[in-house]
């Protein structure tokens, strides 16, 4: 994969041979990292570049000159394309507004590295698990310098005024403040991200998903303590839900669902949602569950009051969707796991 230098005037790079002095078409001093990877939807090979905050091109800002633009992620048809005078990236994601960049696998690629803004998911796959690494980290690296040169929250962090507004009590419930606020405990994540992991799922019409109005195509976005559900082009969940509230959760081939408790914002009931495929689903399943874990761990540490450590309630077996409806949602594997719910 090809890089400019970090220091310096950009030179001849390695591995494909990428020679960014021979590119007449861009500002090279922006460009961090470029090379060819692969589309996920259709595996297609394209050229990408990275770019820093920098000058724009034809757009005019404040002093006359060029517009300054975000750090972006461009792709060009090919390198020949990048190098032409006129050569126009077929696709600009600006970085800057990314509710998580993280790497992720599915049933046909190994190693993908993910982006997630509030109105589009896009993933480009690597050849190798060091390429992945590469870009993952110059990805998010760029990421943190551009917060952290402007000060900003991440993305999430700052309340929204217009359409997507919460659906249900409690439903902003300081997810993404959450996130913010749980940096320093739980999962690994870059520390500028809006959330800890973000997937793309459908909510299916089935228990709390057709009674609340949650159904369609959602962002399950997980924090320390939290998890939440974004609708596409909105910038805050509909629906925020307590690690501490889910008393089961599984998987069977590409479903997932979550049993929420009377604590939940919700009430009881169960939430049933389509992942990609059977790999994006128990990577959902066993990330969760972690965070679930060790979320029970922290508070076991603390003690306990009366009204805690008095009484008993059992977990019963989550109820399975009816053949005639949801045929394909039946007999979960032993996939289908969870906590035992606490004492209260």
């Amino acid at each position: 994969m090809a890089s400019p230098p970090e220091h310096g005037p950009p030179g001849p790079a390695g591995g494909d041979g990428t020679n960014l002095n021979n590119n007449n078409n861009n500002n090279n001093h922006s460009v961090r990292k470029c090379g060819y990877l692969r589309k996920q939807k259709h595996g297609h090979k394209r050229f990408f570049v990275l770019r820093g905050p920098g000058a724009g091109g034809d757009e005019a800002g404040a002093g006359g000159g060029p517009a300054p633009q975000p750090p972006r992620l461009e792709y060009y048809e090919s390198e020949k394309k990048w190098r032409s005078k006129a050569g126009a990236p077929k696709r600009v994601i600006a970085l800057d507004c990314c509710l998580n960049i993280n790497k992720r696998a599915d049933a046909k690629h190994k190693y993908l590295i993910a982006l997630y803004t509030k109105d589009e998911y896009f993933a480009v796959a690597a050849e190798n698990e060091q390429e992945q690494e590469g870009w993952y980290r110059a990805l998010t690296d760029l990421v943190s310098e551009g917060r952290a040169g402007a000060g900003d929250a991440p993305p999430a962090a700052a309340a929204t005024s217009g359409s997507c507004s919460a659906s249900l009590p409690g439903a902003l419930g300081g997810s993404a403040g959450a996130a913010a606020a749980d940096d320093s405990y739980g999962l690994v994540a870059p520390a500028t991200a809006a959330y800890r992991e973000v997937w793309q799922v459908n909510l299916k019409p089935k228990g709390l998903g057709q009674s609340k109005n949650l159904t369609g195509v959602y962002r399950l976005c997980l924090s320390a303590r939290t998890i939440g559900f974004v609708k596409l082009n909105c910038e805050q969940p509909s629906v925020t839900l307590q690690l501490m509230s889910i008393r089961r959760c599984g998987h069977s081939d590409s479903f997932f669902f979550i049993e929420v408790g009377r604590s939940a914002v919700t009430g009881p009931g169960e939430l049933w949602m389509q992942a990609d495929d059977s790999v994006v689903a128990q990577n959902i399943h066993e990330t969760i569950l972690e965070a679930m874990k060790a979320l029970k761990e922290l508070f076991e540490f603390r003690p306990r009051s009366k009204s805690q450590s008095s009484g008993s309630s059992a977990t019963h077996p989550i109820s399975v969707p009816g053949a005639r409806r949801h045929h394909h949602l039946v007999n979960l594997p032993p996939s289908q796991t969870g906590l035992v719910r606490r004492s209260r």
